[in-house]
């Protein structure tokens, strides 16, 4: 508003002396034209008596058909002669220094015609000179002359008139943008008031809805998103606590009671060692369950470096498929291989590459998959490797969830054990090898997921 305001003032202004400038301009030709009149009647006259008597005529009988003609009429020949034929009868005027004779003479005898402004008893006087021209030549000058007043009059009304349209452009302005204002900030407004709810843990907000601008509607459509995004991240950080509490006391307690038994001998003999194998198998998967949960912290800060080291990852592949298969984990699930008869070089880590394969074999597994096929071919610079099983799909609506972390809600195809995080440190291993890894199809026949990454060359 203030940014208004200084504009219309300038506006203003700059109109004012303009309008000024023109009102003066528009005076001083009808007074030339005026002038102009003159010589030809003066010329016309022959004498100035003849003038002088027909000035008086317009003087006292113009007004009954017309407004009087307020202005000063002078003639002066060319020895300097002053012959003041009409003077201004108005109030308190003292016409002495107007009928002195103009500075500009000179030039109006050349031929010229000249415009003064004359200041009078604290009053303004514009003054026209025109030559008055007898067979082609110059023979006296004729001296139009009118007070300002008029003109001033004329500008207070231009000046009124504008500072009314001002006034009026402000006020109109004014309400434009208010209303305007409080349209675009109504939105803004219970954005803020969305955002105090999601800080206090309300992530279901009532957000603005027919919102017309386009801008407004992005941020409403993108605070939107967050905010189930919140809701979910906090749903999944709810699971988390309950599956980390279940999956690490689960074991924890096993190994107590276990342990507890054969300390106070219930069980001897082979049945102790029974409980001693169950005990350490237990405690095996608790570590596994804490070493899930560092790596993925140590991943995710980016403080895990990866070994750049060449690799053959056909050879990778075979190694770790082959090593399932012996697995009891693995019994009645059989492998299928194709990969390119030569070598395929990735630079990388070898022990983290494994982890990856081992995480989507073990999907496989959990989904009751009896067929798991790795497909490898090349595609531009990149290899790329597609793990392909025979189990149960993901449903529809976990599929955008997969790749979260700590996200076990699969029902079908990995069901709710471990922590959730398989697949999140397989995607922050590919990335850290420059690759990635995604989710390319899932059905009743099966799911695929895909291990893209860049090929190097052995040197």
């Amino acid at each position: 508003m203030l940014v208004l305001l200084c504009s219309l003032l300038i506006l203003a202004v700059v109109s004012g002396i303009v309008m000024q400038v023109s009102t003066y301009e528009h005076i001083y030709n009808l007074l030339e034209m005026r002038a102009e009149q003159l010589s030809d009647a003066y010329r016309q006259s022959g004498d100035n008596a003849s003038f002088s008597e027909r000035l008086r005529y317009e003087e006292v009988e113009r007004p009954r058909f017309g407004p009087r003609i307020l202005d000063v009429v002078q003639v002066v020949d060319l020895k300097r002669n002053v012959l003041t034929v009409k003077k201004d009868k108005g109030p308190g005027f003292n016409p002495a220094a107007l009928y002195d004779l103009s500075p500009l003479h000179g030039e109006v005898l050349a031929g010229k015609k000249v415009r003064e402004k004359l200041k009078i008893d604290s009053q303004t006087w514009l003054r026209v000179g025109v030559p008055v021209i007898e067979g082609g030549t110059v023979v006296k000058a004729l001296y139009v002359s009118m007070p300002a007043r008029n003109v001033l009059l004329e500008t207070r009304r231009l000046y009124l008139a504008l500072a009314l349209l001002t006034g009026i452009i402000t006020l109109a302005g004014w309400l434009v943008l208010y209303n305007l204002s409080r349209r675009l900030t109504r939105p803004l407004r219970e954005i803020a008031a969305a955002a105090q709810s999601i800080a206090g843990g309300r992530y279901d907000p009532h957000l603005p809805e027919n919102v017309k601008e386009k801008e407004l509607q992005q941020l409403v459509s993108s605070f939107g998103n967050m905010a189930r995004q919140l809701k979910q991240l906090e749903r999944l950080r709810t699971d988390l606590l309950a599956g980390v509490s279940h999956e690490l006391r689960t074991p924890i307690t096993s190994i107590r009671g276990m342990i507890q038994a054969v300390q106070d001998r219930v069980v001897t003999g082979t049945e102790a060692d029974e409980f001693l194998r169950i005990t350490l198998s237990e405690s095996k998967r608790l570590q596994q369950l804490v070493d899930e949960l560092l790596d993925f912290s140590s991943f995710e800060a980016g403080a895990e470096p990866i070994k750049r080291n060449l690799i053959d990852l056909s050879r990778l592949v075979e190694e770790v498929s082959r090593q399932m298969e012996c697995s009891p984990e693995f019994t009645g699930i059989s492998f299928e291989i194709q990969a390119p008869g030569e070598p395929v070089w990735v630079r990388g880590d070898a022990g983290r590459l494994r982890q990856v394969l081992l995480n989507l074999f073990n999907n496989s597994r959990k989904a009751s998959a009896n067929v798991i096929k790795i497909t490898m071919h090349l595609e531009n610079s990149s290899i790329i490797t597609d793990v392909t099983d025979n189990g149960k799909e993901i449903a529809p609506k976990h599929q955008p969830y997969i790749f979260e972390r700590f996200y076990r809600g699969f029902g079908g195809k990995i069901g709710k054990q471990g922590l959730g995080l398989g697949l999140t440190i397989s995607r922050l291993l590919a990335e850290a090898h420059g690759g990635s890894i995604a989710l390319v199809g899932t059905g009743e026949e099966g799911t695929t997921f895909r291990l893209t990454l860049p090929m190097a060359e052995k040197n």
